[in-house]
């Protein structure tokens, strides 16, 4: 599938934050829908191919976003951009879907997103599965050679 035909939703509620993730996903032809809270993302009636969320926001958390919205049928999967450093909330989020943490930049979500759109449909959730634990993997190492440094 090609970038613009991606519509992804950004769950957000630090405006810096929002704007620069839009502006670097719109750049590589995706097209990016904002909501600063959990609610005003339930309240959307659209649907979209894939979701970034916060973690930590104002009026509940992105776990419990990611069920809605999958639940609803109005995203198929999430990745996590978070700078939340709750262990055990983090350890959900985890169990869920793949987790970048902010301090890590945008460059893995774009990876992951690329690795998601060279399919040419909709991977099976098997593949989306193995391409997240895979995702995690090297993500994981990146983290721990940039640390070794």
């Amino acid at each position: 599938m090609e970038n613009a035909a991606q519509r992804l939703i950004v769950v957000e509620d630090d405006v810096t934050v929002a704007r620069a993730l839009s502006r670097t996903l719109a750049r590589r032809g995706y097209s990016v829908a904002i909501c600063r809270s959990c609610s005003a993302a339930r309240a959307l009636a659209q649907t979209f191919d894939f979701a970034v969320l916060d973690l930590e926001l104002p009026d509940g958390n992105g776990i419990d976003l990611a069920r809605d919205l999958m639940a609803d049928g109005k995203v198929p999967s999430v990745l996590f951009f978070t700078g939340c450093s709750d262990p055990a909330m983090l350890a959900r989020a985890r169990r869920m879907a793949p987790v970048v943490m902010k301090v890590e930049g945008t460059s893995p979500v774009l990876a992951f997103l690329a690795a998601l759109t060279s399919e040419h449909s909709d991977p099976p959730q098997s593949q989306t599965a193995a391409k997240a634990g895979s995702f995690r993997a090297s993500s994981s190492s990146s983290l721990r050679r940039q640390r070794a440094r």
